[in-house]
Formats: structure tokens, C-alpha cells, sequence
């Protein structure tokens, strides 16, 4: 790891960890000895681990600028700048220690030596870590990181000691600074932690913690032939709402995007649904929805390795493809969702009650665009209601409305959810947490106003888009006509609405979002407009939404 640095950045590296270490064993010595003076030399020296910081620093972020960007020695580069600045950290608090110990000085050696037994373990944690980053070796950077649980314990066991002891002492000023001492060492443990983290990253290639490295060396090996973990790099794909990371697994040296598989973690619940979606969606229609290779759990995390599809998303195909392939790929997702549909079709009512979704999320809508709230107002003597008095409304009439099957839907059914395999001309899907059994309206509202959110585009590309959502709407309204549907354009008016409204909450740019949600409401004062009597008299405006 250090291989990446000049020889002057090396050679400051190297004298930072070792004014770091002598620092740690110092004031461990001090606490075993009662020296209060050897702490004292610690102080003494506050300047030079903060120069040799800014000196490795500099020297980082030169080179830095020199590499290419994403490249190997940046990643490195960038590692050794931040445990750099952990290691200063660490004599910092070497020096709050000292403060703490002047009023520990008469404490009997015994208690001392509590807090001399946790920087012992801070001394072998980074030994461990130093190791790791010559070495440039993951597995020592893991068995470092476990030194952490170790302080853990015994910090625990130190502090129960503490609060016994401020039950049978009439002054705690000596307890206080024993506990303050304790957390600043504790402190020391979570920094080995995150240069543990720093160097499992970039010998990785991207961030990545040790947990998550054990749940990835956990899964790997569940990849075709004989592959171990240093045998593959990672690539980050995607972060989703919830916290779950997404990274592209390949062989190490493949070419760009050729990836074996996808690596997700995070919650253990979250995951464990999605796991059981995909198995649901592959019981219906084998092949549609990526293969689980693989699910590893862990108290309340887990991590999934699943299938990489090949192909490309809708999105890249709808702007960046010949119109040939763009049709191709939508004769294929149109005859899939049609088998989808009729075979999943239950005459069961499951509303999707769009308005109560709506209502859910536009706390969340209002902290990205505050002027969007309390927008209703009198203008002579005639009221216009507000977004959230409209929801009410439409939400009242919503409830009235029958739906008398139901389908299996996507949930989550933007562009970029969808995938086409030119070679075997097959449609996949991906992202299948919030998949159910509800109103087709669900997904077919999404995918509409997955379109419109597509701005910034030239003429040709934004007319492609635009005949791609009138298309998807008339074949959507020629499955509801077929199954006797005829609440289907008031149902489609509130779902649309919803998902204008609720993307906002993901678009900064102002004009975009007052657009999206100036349309949210000229469909719910539609709605709340028609005759309650008559909901099969209601018709969608399409073209006055997506015809610009």
C-alpha cells in the first residue's frame, strides 16, 4: 500500500506511526508505573504528529491530482491521507488522557493499570494496522479491526467497576476522570477500526467496511469455480434509499462492467424479503428475475450475491439505441407483462390506495420543497384547496372506487428496472423488494412518469420518450378494457398523481419539480371534480400531461 507514496510521503508515513506507537506505550507505562511526569512528555511533543499529518497530507493530495482518477494509487493515496489524519487523532486523545490522568495520580496502581490494559490492546491493533498497510493485506486489516472488540469488552467491564465505585465514594471527580479516560481510550479502538476499514477499501477498489468484507468473502465462494476473495475487485453500482449498498463483482483485470454477479448488503429484514420476492417472481415466471447465488446472514445484517444480467436498462435503450433495437425491446417487455398479468390475474380486491401513499411521503416532499406546502388560498371568494386538502378529497373518493382483481406487480417500475438481453431477447427484471400482488396501475403509473422525470433532452429522444408512454398507456387501457375494468382511467389519474408528486421529493431541479407537481394537482382537481356517481365517466388527461 505504501508502494504508491515518494519517498519523502513514505518516509513522513513512517515516522507518524512511530510517534503514534511510542505515544500509546508511553502513556501505557506511565499508568503502570503512576509516572505522572513520563505522561507529561506526551504533551510535550503535541506539535509533531500534526506536522508529520499535514506533511503526508500535502504530499497525498499532489499526487493525488497527478493519478488518474479511480485509479489503483488514488484509491491508496487517498487511504494512507485519511490514516494519516487517524493516527494524529490518536495522539490527541493520548494527550486528553494526560489531563485525566492529573487527577488520577493517587488512584491506587490497580485501577491504573484497567486503563493501561486497554491501550495494550490499542498498541496491538495498531501494529496489526501498520502490518496491514505495508503489506497491502486484507486479512491482517480484518484480524486488526477484531482487536476493537477486545477494547470493547474490556472498556464495558471498566466502566460497570466505575459506576461501582461512584455507589461507595462520597467525591466522583476521581471516578468522572477514570470513565472520561476510559471513553478516549475506547476512542482509539473505533480509529483502529476505521484505518482497518480505510485499507480493506482500497485494496478492494471501492468502500468497503469489514463487515461488509466478511459478508463478501462469505458469498464469494459460492461463485463459479475456484475464486477467493483476492481474487475479485468490486465496483459500486448503486446506494439505495434504505441503506443498502449495490457493487458489481468481477475478476480481477476483466474488462469494464464485465461483471460475474451483483454483492448487496444491508438489513438483514430488507434482504431477506427481497430474497423471498425473487424466489415468488422466479416460481411465476422462471427467468424473469435474477438468480440468489447466494444469502448470508449475521445477527441483524445480511448480503445477497445474485446474478448479473447482461443486456442493457430500458433507459439506455429508449436514448441511447437505434429505434430498431428500442422497438424490439418494447414488443419484448409488453409481451411479458402480458403473461404476467393474465397468469397472475385473481379476481381479489387489493386497492392500492395511492392517496394514502401519497400522504406518507409528502413530509418528505415538503423538507426537499418547502414552498410546496400550505399552497391553497381564497381568490374572490372562491377557494382553491391545498395539496394536502386535495389528498383528503381524493382520498374519500378513491375509497368508493371498485377493483375487482388484482396482478402481480413489479413495485418499483422505473426505465432502469428493466432489462433487455438483445441476444436471447429476453426481458429481466431487477429490484424487486416491493413486489406484491395489487393494482396494475401501480406499475403501469410509475413506468409513465419514469419517462416524463427524463429531462434535459433533445427533440428526437424527448419524442421517442413521449410516444413510448402514450404506447404503454394504450396497451395498459386494452388489458383493463379486456377484464371489464371501469375505473381504470380514474384509478390511473391517482396514480399518476402520486408518483408525479412523490418523485419530487428525489429532484432539486426547481422547474422539474414544479412541473411534476403542478401536474400532481391538475389530476386530483380533476378527480375531485368528476361526478362520484359516474367514476366510469372519468377520463385520464394523457396528452395534456406528457405532450409538451
Amino acid at each position: 500500500m505504501t508502494a504508491a507514496l515518494s519517498a519523502p510521503v513514505r518516509d513522513n508515513f513512517r515516522f507518524l506511526w512511530v510517534e503514534t506507537n511510542t505515544q500509546v506505550a508511553e502513556l501505557r507505562d506511565a499508568l503502570e508505573q503512576g509516572s505522572l511526569d513520563l505522561a507529561r512528555k506526551i504533551v510535550e511533543r503535541s506539535g509533531y504528529a500534526d506536522n508529520l499529518k499535514m506533511r503526508v497530507r500535502d504530499g497525498c493530495i499532489t499526487a493525488i491530482m497527478q493519478a488518474p482518477k479511480s485509479s489503483p494509487d488514488a484509491l491508496m493515496l487517498r487511504a494512507v491521507e485519511g490514516i494519516a489524519s487517524d493516527l494524529e487523532r490518536v495522539t490527541r486523545l493520548c494527550r486528553d488522557c494526560v489531563a485525566q490522568y492529573e487527577t488520577l495520580e493517587a488512584v491506587p496502581r490497580r485501577k491504573r493499570r484497567r486503563h493501561a490494559a486497554l491501550l495494550a490492546h490499542v498498541e496491538q491493533g495498531l501494529q496489526l494496522i501498520e502490518q496491514a498497510a505495508n503489506e497491502s493485506d486484507t486479512a491482517i486489516a480484518v484480524k486488526a479491526i477484531k482487536v476493537k472488540n477486545r477494547i470493547d469488552e474490556d472498556y464495558q467491564k471498566l466502566i460497570r467497576a466505575c459506576n461501582a465505585d461512584l455507589r461507595n465514594r462520597k467525591d466522583p471527580s476521581v471516578v468522572i476522570a477514570s470513565i472520561f479516560m476510559a471513553q478516549r481510550i475506547e476512542e482509539m479502538g473505533t480509529i483502529i477500526q476505521d484505518m482497518g476499514d480505510a485499507i480493506i477499501s482500497a485494496n478492494m477498489g471501492q468502500q468497503l467496511t469489514a463487515d461488509r468484507y466478511r459478508s463478501l468473502s462469505a458469498t464469494v465462494k459460492h461463485l463459479r469455480g475456484k475464486r477467493k476473495t483476492g481474487d475479485i475487485t468490486i465496483e459500486p453500482l448503486a446506494q439505495t434509499r434504505s441503506g443498502s449498498a449495490i457493487s458489481g463483482v468481477a475478476d480481477v483485470g476483466a474488462d469494464d462492467d464485465s461483471y460475474i454477479a451483483v454483492f448487496k448488503d444491508g438489513k438483514r429484514r430488507k434482504l431477506k424479503e427481497e430474497r423471498q420476492k425473487v424466489d415468488r417472481w422466479n416460481a411465476i415466471y422462471p427467468g424473469l428475475a435474477p438468480k440468489i447465488l447466494s444469502f448470508y446472514k449475521k445477527q441483524d445484517q445480511a448480503a445477497l450475491l445474485i446474478e448479473h444480467l447482461p443486456g442493457l436498462t430500458f433507459e439506455q435503450i429508449l436514448l441511447q439505441e437505434d429505434p430498431a433495437l428500442l422497438d424490439e425491446a418494447f414488443k419484448a417487455l409488453k409481451k411479458t407483462l402480458r403473461a404476467v398479468w393474465r397468469k397472475t390475474h385473481v379476481k381479489k380486491p387489493v386497492p392500492a390506495q395511492y392517496m394514502t401513499q401519497l400522504a406518507k411521503r409528502m413530509d418528505a416532499v415538503y423538507d426537499i420543497h418547502g414552498h410546496f406546502k400550505n399552497d391553497g388560498c381564497a381568490i374572490a371568494g372562491h377557494s382553491v384547496l391545498s395539496f394536502d386538502a386535495l389528498i383528503k378529497a381524493c382520498a374519500a373518493r378513491e375509497a368508493k372506487l371498485k377493483n375487482t382483481y388484482t396482478v402481480h406487480i413489479h413495485g418499483d417500475f422505473n426505465f432502469d428496472n428493466i432489462i433487455y438481453d438483445a441476444q436471447t431477447r429476453a426481458i429481466r427484471f431487477i429490484d424487486l423488494h416491493r413486489s406484491t400482488d395489487m393494482d396494475f396501475l401501480q406499475d403501469v403509473s410509475v413506468f409513465m412518469v419514469s419517462g416524463y422525470r427524463l429531462q434535459a433532452l433533445d427533440a428526437e429522444r424527448r419524442r421517442r420518450v413521449n410516444c413510448i408512454i402514450a404506447d404503454f398507456y394504450g396497451f395498459a387501457r386494452r388489458f383493463a378494457a379486456k377484464a371489464e375494468d371501469d375505473t381504470f382511467q380514474l384509478r390511473l389519474a391517482l396514480g399518476l398523481a402520486r408518483s408525479f408528486a412523490t418523485s419530487t421529493r428525489f429532484i432539486l431541479d426547481q422547474s422539474l419539480a414544479r412541473s411534476m407537481m403542478t401536474r400532481a394537482r391538475f389530476l386530483l382537481e380533476r378527480v375531485a371534480a368528476s361526478d362520484p356517481r359516474k367514476p366510469a365517466d372519468f377520463k385520464a388527461p394523457i396528452e395534456d400531461l406528457f405532450i409538451d
